[in-house]
């Protein structure tokens, strides 16, 4: 990982947060799925393995971009993106699933938390653009 500017210093630990949050919720999910499905009332169709699986794909895919030299913006775009699907996806299951009471209340913190990395790596994306975009005036003005 490179020494970054300020303006890309949130975004990389935006996204490693990000990383780090995901994979341990998929361990979390691998170690204690059996636990989890009885106390949060998951229907015994739901197969949590592979919602731990998609995580840890997500937690590395979010690793490989936060410790880039240069982070791309459309992967970090991706992030955001990917970031609130799993926000407004959560709105139903809180509101029209048989979830427990704790259940509804941990997807309403995880998004909660999903929603806090969005919005983090979407600000560091506009202060990464808006130094872009000055640099090339400054350019254009020497």
């Amino acid at each position: 990982m490179n020494v970054a500017s300020p303006n890309e210093r949130l975004l990389r630990k935006a996204l490693l947060a990000n990383a780090g949050f995901s994979l341990l919720a998929a361990v979390i999910i691998v170690g204690w799925h059996h636990q989890l499905v009885g106390l949060l009332g998951i229907p015994p169709r739901f197969n949590p393995m592979s919602l731990a699986f998609a995580l840890a794909v997500f937690a590395i895919w979010l690793l490989v971009c936060a410790v880039r030299k240069q982070i791309k913006p459309l992967d970090a775009r991706l992030a955001v993106g990917m970031d609130l699907a799993w926000v407004i996806a959560s709105l139903p299951v809180v509101a029209f699933t048989d979830l427990t009471g704790p259940g509804k209340l941990v997807v309403g913190i995880v998004a909660t938390i999903v929603l806090y990395f969005a919005v983090s790596q979407w600000i560091g994306i506009r202060r990464i653009l808006s130094d872009c975009q000055g640099k090339m005036q400054k350019v254009r003005g020497a």
